[in-house]
């Protein structure tokens, strides 16, 4: 999966803990797995056959970045969309913990490759484990509108288990900026 669609998940997971935060992350973290454990599409890493032992230097090029441009951009749609989605101000950190929970075993899959003795190679182990094998191999349509419909799904589930109150907050968003135009 890619990272927005972790965060939505991951937020959405949040919306129902606004006053335990620290659950709401670790739900959120419980739930890339999950997604994980599913067939789907992720965009290719170009920079992932960079060395990334302890005694390599680190190597700044065109892929490196676009990667990290790439990965920054979908990390923070995914935010903004969650909060978009799921935010007021009763449960903001239990949105922003859950949607960053969500996406923080990504991360710590780079972590463990610079330091593959340490603490996290029982998660990566587990995280390669649950990983589905199949793929969908073709982005569009498939891989992208997969993910899309299941971020549909997953916020017209969360709002109809939360009596359409994010409906309402969306429309407001929506009615306020167009307010300001």
């Amino acid at each position: 999966m890619i990272l927005s669609t972790h965060a939505m998940v991951g937020a959405a997971l949040g919306s129902f803990l606004p006053a335990n935060p620290a659950a709401a992350l670790a739900l959120g973290f419980g739930s890339h797995f999950v997604l994980d454990a599913i067939p789907h599409w992720d965009y290719p890493i170009r920079s992932s056959s960079l060395s990334l032992r302890i005694d390599a230097p680190a190597q700044l090029d065109r892929a490196l970045l676009l990667d990290v441009m790439i990965l920054g951009a979908d990390a923070l749609l995914g935010m903004l969309a969650a909060v978009l989605f799921f935010g007021s101000p009763e449960n903001q950190w239990a949105i922003l913990l859950g949607a960053s929970g969500a996406m923080l075993p990504d991360p710590l899959q780079v972590v463990h490759a610079r330091f593959p003795h340490g603490p996290l190679r029982m998660l990566q182990r587990f995280h390669g484990w649950i990983h589905a094998d199949k793929r969908i191999s073709k982005p569009f349509p498939l891989g992208v509108a997969s993910q899309l419909i299941l971020v549909a799904v997953v916020v017209w589930l969360t709002e109809t288990a939360h009596d359409g109150v994010f409906n309402t907050a969306v429309a407001t968003f929506f009615t306020t900026v167009q307010g300001r135009g």
